[in-house]
């Protein structure tokens, strides 16, 4: 997901970085990528929406666009989703690195 060549700034890096700030350019995603990433035990999807006071599906559809941008993974448990952050630290940081550019 965060292994883009800056020096080889081709087509393709253009179109994985579009895809990972389209994928960030929502609050609810923001807030499902905290939720996530704070929670000590996994959350199903069900138990996330639950948190965020939204529908089942609304919550999926976030899930799904995270997912398709390589943000998330998701193992199923029996019949529930469960999200996951493919790459927690880095994640973090740009995220942290996002917030520092908006400041200065």
């Amino acid at each position: 997901m965060f292994s883009i060549n800056m020096s080889n700034t081709n087509a393709e890096n253009d179109k994985i970085m579009a895809e990972i700030f389209r994928a960030l350019a929502h609050e609810y995603r923001i807030k499902m990528l905290k939720i996530i990433m704070g929670s000590e035990k996994p959350l199903h999807i069900k138990a996330l929406a639950e948190v965020l006071n939204l529908d089942y599906a609304v919550v999926y559809k976030h899930i799904k666009i995270l997912e398709k941008a390589g943000i998330l993974g998701e193992f199923v448990v029996g019949r529930s989703r469960v999200p996951y952050v493919k790459k927690k630290e880095e994640l973090f940081k740009l995220l942290e690195d996002l917030v520092k550019l908006s400041i200065q």
